[in-house]
């Protein structure tokens, strides 16, 4: 997942714009999938490192001109970016990832659905952002879905801590990533849109460096088999950039609110996708947890209806 520009929405948007909106979210749910499918072959903090620099690599050439007349703002910034690296970039994949090693893409995909809530819920503390009494329904919604599902419909598991780890890491890999967003409204930079993702990600790859010598150490390194590497290049050319380009395409058409919607797609793709290619099962858990999660959603991110003046 990646920050998208600000810009503004095109009158008359073609219908093939849609289909920049509808790609991105095949993409990440792509990412879950094959995180999933290769858990065994690729440690997590290799398979998050791995992705980060060779999307790097691929950025770099076509980012380069404007990164060296970007310096000044660079080093201005430059704990900030770093910030940015460590918590967007290496602590939210590198959770995501280690939750997949542990739980299923469909319950992964089910509960990052919550990012919107908990980016509210962390607006609200660091931005000052006010929540409406509907939204406060709403977030107590999500958050009933997402413990519905944590704990696989059977309350009874709580007493007994009965309770995936993975799920858990899915919500401490969201809560970064909501940070993230959050910390980029609060402080904007100046840097242009490429110059920032190709710092962002440096930083990434620079903060992994001690989690991966730890890895190797304990699990050894991957084989760099054909599927490997294909897997690699598939999660840094298209979850980690052109899922970035095509969302901003679908911006500048549909607006940043029209697009958002899409995002909810997601889930929905990483479920058919997981049982249709893992064998993962959508069980009646699963479809509760899910319905009580986007009418959440919807109550927390629909606009409040206008006040109309007596007259």
């Amino acid at each position: 997942m990646v920050m998208c520009m600000a810009v503004a929405p095109s009158d008359k948007p073609r219908p093939a714009i849609y289909i920049f909106a509808v790609m991105p979210p095949l993409f990440w749910a792509g990412n879950f999938l094959v995180a999933r499918l290769f858990h065994e072959e690729i440690p997590p903090f290799q398979m998050s490192f791995w992705r980060w620099l060779l999307a790097l690599a691929i950025i770099v050439p076509f980012s380069l001109r404007a990164l060296v007349a970007s310096r000044p703002i660079i080093r201005q910034e430059l704990g900030f970016l770093f910030l940015l690296g460590g918590i967007g970039i290496a602590a939210f994949n590198c959770f995501i990832y280690v939750a997949l090693q542990h739980t299923s893409v469909v319950n992964a995909a089910l509960i990052n659905s919550l990012m919107p809530v908990v980016t509210f819920l962390l607006a609200l503390i660091f931005i000052g952002d006010g929540l409406a009494p509907r939204q406060i329904v709403g977030v107590a919604v999500c958050v009933a879905g997402a413990l519905f599902i944590v704990l696989r419909g059977q309350i009874s598991n709580l007493g007994a801590l009965v309770i995936n780890v993975g799920d858990i890491l899915v919500l401490a890999g969201l809560t970064f990533w909501a940070l993230y967003t959050v910390l980029i409204r609060w402080r904007r930079t100046a840097l242009p849109t490429s110059v920032f993702l190709t710092v962002t990600i440096a930083f990434g790859v620079i903060i992994h460096l001690p989690f991966v010598i730890w890895e190797v150490g304990q699990r050894g390194t991957f084989s760099a088999n054909g599927a490997n590497i294909a897997a690699l290049v598939y999660l840094a050319i298209f979850p980690s950039l052109l899922a970035y380009i095509f969302w901003n395409r679908a911006v500048a058409a549909l607006g940043p609110g029209k697009t958002g919607l899409f995002m909810y797609l997601m889930p929905i793709f990483s479920t058919v996708l997981a049982v249709l290619l893992l064998g993962e099962t959508f069980r009646s858990y699963h479809l509760v947890g899910m319905l009580l999660i986007f009418m959440g959603i919807a109550l927390v991110t629909r606009p409040a209806p206008p006040v109309l003046a007596m007259r």
